[in-house]
């Protein structure tokens, strides 16, 4: 039987902080199990783990960004400037930030 880990094991495993080991799991990005109901005891199955950071390895190409590392550019914003002084607001200004 495979041995179940606690997060704390898994956060000195990856080297992670338990924060980010909770969200993981959560958001179903990382293999893990409750035991009991929705609320039970968060646990890992070892040899998951081992399998998840396996193909993650296997998924990478040198020079491309893996979606872990890959950054979303910043939502596009726009703004209104004020009136200008001469009050004429078909001369109002829209910029992008």
């Amino acid at each position: 039987m495979d041995q179940l880990l606690k997060p704390s094991d898994v956060v000195r495993y990856l080297g992670t902080s338990r924060s980010w080991v909770y969200d993981a799991a959560k958001r179903g990005e990382i293999p893990s199990i409750r035991l009991g109901s929705q609320d039970g005891p968060l646990r890992f199955v070892e040899r998951d783990i081992e399998i998840w950071i396996n193909d993650a390895r296997n998924r990478w190409q040198p020079g491309k960004p893996t979606p872990a590392t890959r950054r979303k550019a910043p939502a596009r914003r726009r703004i209104r400037a004020g009136r200008p002084a001469t009050g004429d607001p078909s001369t109002q200004l829209e910029l992008e930030v």
